[in-house]
């Protein structure tokens, strides 16, 4: 009998143990996360792993990936930032090809200074790996690295106006094409990245052409609070050139006690929007129908959402975008109320050969479908920075994610329209529209709009995000009144057989580049961008 109560009672302390452990190690719905420090696991997954060697740094820069996106703007869906190892100074930390802002500690890849994935080769790097390694190799000083397509940043690259660190202490610019063939592009090979790290020598940054800017730093607190404070400068330069004035900004000097007051903020904001805890693993996408039709209409829902979040910020009330039923090239998918509230309610579909009456620019989509069997999405929208460029100032590719700009995207002069009949229920404007995009990815609306087409939905998101943050850029670098250089200001030379290093350089994952070894390179098949944004901006 007493052995009996013995066996029950240790039972009894086991599933109590059992449930207290459970309890206390329950993470918020989406993923697994840890206490910063703490490394543990989610209930009812098996038993956390052991700490990683070096688990702090790591999460460090998760944190860091983290903040430079959501609280402070300086990386964007396709930038990235790394750390070297504490223990071998030959080796250093980054993500794999994710959005940073989205980092978790899974991610976290260990490189050596040839950009070589230490434990063994992947096929899920990061495009621009080194980039960061031949900063590493050159410069034993440097800490952290920031690689970032800040507009401020990519603005100052490709105008004649310096940026300055301080007063008279410029940030170089380095030109990739000298070093490339006369083309553009990603920093995709190590030689590419060993002329690019020559260019920054002892400097804290070089800005990249066309691209962004790399910059060091002695910590990833400092890296942080570097950023910020250079974009700061840039902006000051901004609203100087803008007044008349000729303000020099003050000098960015070493500081680590405000590095560190500035991390603490910043980490303490991030860790709060994640209860307190560094994510392990990725956030889960929302839940997606298996049948092609579900999925779609599923996939039209998260366009709609993602196109009107402030961080994307390409529809408002108005606009629309579109999807070509997957099982009936002859209709289409498209929401009838706001974009920002679209549920899978409001979805109807469209018929091609019978589309009725249309009084919200229905027309267009209609008519392009109709031409271009290869087009899967339409997008109509009305974004600000877009709308500028389509009557005296043309639009010009001036950053690589926009390179599809060309020469220029095609113009349809909408005065050629009924004036006494509403634009949008205007029976021509759909065949104007259809006939100036000809073959192009998209076609600008005098005065008025911007039309975008893809092959994906998942691909028109991603464009038009790139191609707002292109004429975001451009009016920057025209705003600062010097003389503003184009990717396609000289004639581009044909890509190398087989692609070259920068092929896949454009705004989609998924295929392309070179990335450390383990043949070609992948990506999510819907694109970092819009995992990442389908991950964090709510659907309600």
């Amino acid at each position: 009998m007493a052995r009996a109560i013995l066996i029950w009672r240790s039972a009894m302390v086991v599933l109590v143990t059992m449930l207290l452990a459970s309890c206390s190690s329950q993470g918020p719905a989406g993923g697994t996360e840890t206490a910063a420090g703490e490394g543990q696991g989610q209930a009812g997954a098996p038993p956390p792993a052991a700490p990683r060697p070096e688990q702090a740094l790591l999460e460090e820069l998760v944190l860091a990936n983290r903040i430079l996106t959501r609280e402070v703007g300086i990386l964007d869906i396709q930038a990235h930032v790394s750390a070297r190892s504490k223990t071998n100074p030959n080796h250093w930390y980054m993500a794999r090809f994710v959005a940073p802002g989205g980092a978790s500690l899974s991610d976290m890849v260990e490189y050596d200074v040839e950009s070589t994935p230490v434990q063994g080769p992947r096929n899920d790097n990061a495009r621009e790996t080194f980039l960061h390694g031949q900063v590493f190799k050159a410069r034993p000083d440097v800490m952290a690295v920031v690689h970032a397509h800040t507009p401020e940043f990519v603005a100052f690259g490709m105008s004649s106006v310096p940026l300055y660190w301080g007063p008279n202490r410029q940030v170089p610019v380095w030109d990739i094409r000298p070093v490339n063939g006369g083309r553009s592009g990603i920093v995709s090979d190590n030689p590419l990245a060993r002329s690019m790290a020559e260019k920054l020598g002892d400097n804290e940054a070089v800005l990249l052409w066309g691209h962004g800017i790399t910059l060091t730093a002695k910590s990833l607190p400092e890296a942080i609070h570097r950023s910020v404070a250079l974009r700061t400068n840039a902006r000051i330069q901004l609203a100087a050139v803008a007044i008349g004035s000729a303000v020099a900004p003050e000098a960015i000097v070493d500081d680590a006690t405000a590095d560190q007051k500035a991390w603490d903020h910043y980490r303490r904001v991030d860790l709060l929007a994640e209860n307190g805890k560094v994510p392990v693993d990725p956030a889960p996408m929302p839940a997606k129908p298996s049948d092609p039709v579900g999925a779609a209409r599923h996939d039209l829902v998260v366009a709609n959402r993602i196109l009107t979040d402030e961080s994307v910020g390409i529809l408002d009330t108005s606009g629309h975008v579109s999807l070509r039923n997957p099982s009936n090239p002859n209709s289409y998918f498209v929401a009838t109320a706001a974009p920002g509230s679209v549920t899978d309610k409001d979805i109807i579909e469209r018929d091609l050969t019978n589309p009725g009456p249309d009084t919200t620019g229905l027309s267009i989509d209609d008519e392009i479908y109709k031409a271009r069997p290869d087009v899967m999405a339409v997008l109509y929208a009305r974004t600000p920075e877009i709308v500028a460029f389509t009557n005296r100032v043309a639009l010009r590719p001036v950053v690589n994610g926009a390179a599809f700009i060309g020469d220029g995207l095609p113009v349809f002069n909408i005065s050629t329209l009924d004036p006494k009949q509403p634009l949008l229920s205007n029976a021509a404007l759909g065949k104007g529209v259809a006939a100036a995009l000809g073959t192009k990815q998209g076609a600008l609306l005098s005065g008025h709009g911007v039309v975008m087409t893809g092959r994906s939905i998942y691909n028109v998101v991603g464009s038009t995000y790139q191609l707002r943050q292109n004429a975001r850029i451009q009016q920057l670098a025209l705003a600062l009144r010097g003389k503003v250089t184009h990717l396609n200001d000289i004639p581009v030379p044909p890509e190398p057989q087989g692609g070259g290093a920068n092929a896949g350089a454009g705004p989609q994952g998924g295929g392309g580049g070179r990335g450390g070894g383990g043949g070609q390179q992948l990506g999510p098949p819907e694109g970092r961008d819009w995992v990442y944004w389908a991950q964090t901006i709510p659907i309600r």
